[in-house]
């Protein structure tokens, strides 16, 4: 299995294989730590695993060719953990598709130099570089950003491929070591572990684009539930626009019978009276006038259509809001951000059962920062889950649209219930550009 052994070819084997198993897993990783930090560690990660493999293939080649595989998914099972901010099952996973790729590597290595180059060994050491950087280019290329879009956005869904790609590997290995290493059997064998190999590549394609799939259409949902929420916006906006300009037609209707009345006041001399009656009529339409809340074009909009809904349900609403006219935040994440917690505050308040309702909005720009908080009468017992708020039959309420804005603005978005009354605390990061 091992071509020969010597301790050069030893280091500069196990040199190739820990240091391009490292790098493949940081193509697809997130790493905790500054890139300083991180190659640090795993620098020191891959020095001892070198040192120790030599020493082990030297001392006892037969048993390295049998556990060394099992000992490198051990021990960075444990290291690259810490390392990562992917989540546990991520990690594994990841760290199963490279031990496959890398079992893979060394088996195709030794076969192709043992059938084509008269068993030289540094031609193995050669291809099994050749592989790896070709294979780290290609991760970099093409795989990592749909594969860090798909981690990112699925984080409860690793557990079940992550079993499966583990016990993948683990029959692929055990085939491959017992009775005998691969490359000490019949070709016939050899055949079939590449067959087997190409199967459970085929596998992790096969999952990987399944969890794309998943992922794209949760996209698609949400995209539906903006847009739902953008109509429900504009149809509010739409009425409140209708019934301005009945009034407004309704005020140029009354006009003639207004100048009717102030121009017999004048000719009858009634002056007392005239100023009676004008004092009436300067508050007759105060309670109708265009409510001007902050300079924010949006997000006067939005708030007006939920505020007025609000007051019509016999909601007292608390508006501090000041948000400069322009922002670089983009108009359908204002809509999905207010938009979603103005209507789950208003349903809050119509389930809460108390006569006494009232929702709190605050609202600064400060600098490079937006700040909201929403509070709201709630009912006495809310649902939580992962520390997101669920209805009682377990659907969703625009919390994930909410979440999904908040990070497009690396922002913070935390919900709990106070003193009775459920609280929205979100902080957005204005971007010194549009937000794509």
């Amino acid at each position: 299995m091992t071509l020969g052994i010597t301790p050069l070819l030893s280091v500069f084997r196990n040199l190739v294989e820990i240091l391009g198993f490292c790098l493949l897993f940081l193509c697809l990783d997130r790493p905790r730590l500054s890139w300083k930090k991180t190659c640090l560690c795993y620098g020191i990660f891959v020095l001892t695993g070198v040192l120790a493999g030599t020493l082990w293939v030297l001392a006892a080649p037969e048993s390295f060719g049998k556990y060394c595989t099992m000992v490198i998914f051990a021990k960075s099972a444990i290291l690259f953990q810490l390392l990562s901010r992917d989540h546990f099952f991520q990690v594994l996973y990841n760290l199963s598709l490279q031990i496959f790729v890398l079992l893979f590597m060394i088996v195709a290595g030794i076969l192709t130099a043992e059938h084509f180059f008269d068993g030289n060994p540094w031609v193995d050491v050669g291809l099994r570089t050749l592989d790896i950087g070709l294979l780290a280019f290609v991760y970099l290329k093409w795989f990592r950003k749909p594969f860090r879009k798909i981690s990112d956005d699925l984080k409860t869904q690793w557990w079940g491929i992550c079993i499966i790609s583990v016990a993948g590997n683990a029959l692929t290995l055990y085939y491959a070591t017992r009775p005998a290493l691969i490359p000490l059997r019949g070709t016939r064998e050899q055949i079939l572990f590449f067959c087997i190999c190409a199967l459970l590549f085929l596998t992790h394609l096969v999952m990987l684009y399944t969890l794309y799939l998943m992922q794209r259409e949760m996209e698609e949902k949400k995209e539906m539930e903006l847009t739902a929420l953008n109509a429900s916006l504009l149809k509010r906006e739409l009425s409140l626009m209708q019934k301005q300009v009945e009034e407004t037609r309704r005020v140029r209707h009354d006009l003639r019978h207004h100048d009717l009345v102030v121009g017999e006041y004048v000719r009858r001399g009634e002056m007392e009276a005239l100023l009676a009656y004008l004092k009436q009529r300067e508050g007759e339409y105060a309670g109708e006038a265009y409510e001007r809340i902050c300079e924010n074009f949006t997000v006067n909009s939005i708030l007006e259509a939920y505020v007025r809904e609000a007051r019509q349900k016999g909601i007292w609403v608390d508006l501090q809001v000041a948000c400069s006219r322009q922002t670089k935040i983009r108009e359908n994440d204002f809509i999905a951000i207010l938009g979603n917690a103005m209507e789950n505050a208003i349903h809050g308040c119509e389930e809460s059962g108390r006569e006494e309702k009232r929702i709190s909005v605050y609202l600064k720009q400060k600098q490079d920062k937006l700040a909201i908080r929403i509070s709201n009468t709630c009912p006495e017992k809310i649902s939580f889950q992962n520390g997101l708020p669920v209805r009682k039959d377990g659907g969703g309420i625009g919390i994930s649209s909410i979440l999904r804005s908040v990070k497009k603005y690396k922002g913070e978005a935390d919900f709990t219930v106070e003193s009775g009354e459920f609280v929205a605390r979100i902080l957005l990061q204005i971007p010194e550009k549009q937000a794509e």
